[in-house]
């Protein structure tokens, strides 16, 4: 009997060709939705630093109708106000301690009763220096009100001079200066990030020892900043309070000392802005390119100065 031959097997997988078309197309789709991914990612991310910041804001305002003042820029131990709102104890920063950083505090502390952080309040001791042992453990917290998601680091930072480890902030308050001569410090060759007395200013809103009350913004507070992004500090500690500015810096600028680069000015890790609180609790986001004296009068606030939307976009 004769054997029929068998029929030619079919081939159901792919070819070489086939396959590198497949790879090719995912390769093609993967690049067209991997930066709408990205800008949704950075979309979530702008809109939780926005809200981080109106928390900060809004307990700023509460801050200031307990207290009828905005809190201190940075003070070497929590002020004690009356019922009238009067400073009662003596705040002032001996200038002789060294190194400066270990003893004086910075603004945020204060806001943690309106935050929702009493327990970490109570738990430090403002009449002894941020780094004493007795801090040293509550000022390693990270909190998440104070950390832009745009802007990934480690969950402590440590401070120029000391190896502490603390909670980073990627947002501080405004000290102002801009057009005007510092009232202490003037002998600064630069406005040095290591020293916090150096180039001290008292036209913003945050300073040394401030008491500044929303009567005093005759500015306006939808035009005068109070509280803005960084991309490096802390929260416990004065040189990490305030950002003071000069007519010739710029956003995302850092200042250089000997080769050293100091992120102490106002930045974020947004692609376009740098995100802003303004004194009434609004959020204000800035266009990087702003002119640079069109945020300097942002920062006064009681400079006489005229501010059109078109000139923050």
């Amino acid at each position: 009997m004769q054997r029929k031959p068998n029929p030619p097997r079919s081939s159901t997988g792919f070819t070489l060709i086939e396959l590198l078309v497949v790879i090719a197309i995912i390769g093609v789709l993967v690049a067209l939705l991997l930066p709408a991914v990205q800008s949704a990612r950075e979309a979530g991310n702008r809109a939780k630093c926005q809200n981080n910041l109106k928390q900060l804001g809004l307990a700023a305002l509460q801050y200031h109708d307990t207290y009828n003042a905005f809190p201190s820029g940075w003070y070497c131990q929590a002020p004690v106000y009356d019922a009238n709102g009067n400073l009662l104890t003596d705040s002032n920063c001996a200038t002789t301690a060294t190194p400066y950083q270990t003893y004086m505090w910075g603004l945020l502390p204060s806001l943690f009763g309106k935050l929702e952080q009493t327990n970490l309040f109570n738990e430090l001791n403002y009449l002894l220096p941020p780094t004493n042992i007795e801090n040293s453990t509550a000022i390693r917290r990270t909190l998440d009100v104070f950390v832009c998601p745009s802007n990934r680091r480690p969950e402590t930072t440590t401070q120029t001079g000391s190896t502490q480890r603390i909670g980073p902030s990627d947002y501080r308050g405004n000290m102002a200066g801009g057009m005007i001569l510092p009232v202490s410090g003037s002998n600064c060759p630069t406005q040095d990030p290591t020293n916090v007395y150096c180039c001290l200013y008292d036209n913003g809103v945050t300073y040394q020892n401030s008491t500044v009350s929303i009567a005093d913004i005759t500015d306006g507070t939808t035009n005068t900043i109070l509280i803005g992004e960084t991309i490096s500090g802390n929260w416990s500690m004065a040189t990490s309070c305030c950002v003071r500015t000069n007519i010739d810096r710029t956003l995302n600028q850092p200042i250089v000392i000997q080769g050293v680069n100091y992120y102490t000015y106002w930045m974020s890790k947004h692609p376009s802005q740098v995100n802003f609180v303004n004194c009434d609790g609004s959020i204000r986001p800035v266009n990087q390119t702003i002119n640079k004296l069109v945020l300097n009068k942002l920062m006064s606030r009681a400079g006489g100065e005229t501010i059109s939307a078109d000139e923050t976009r």
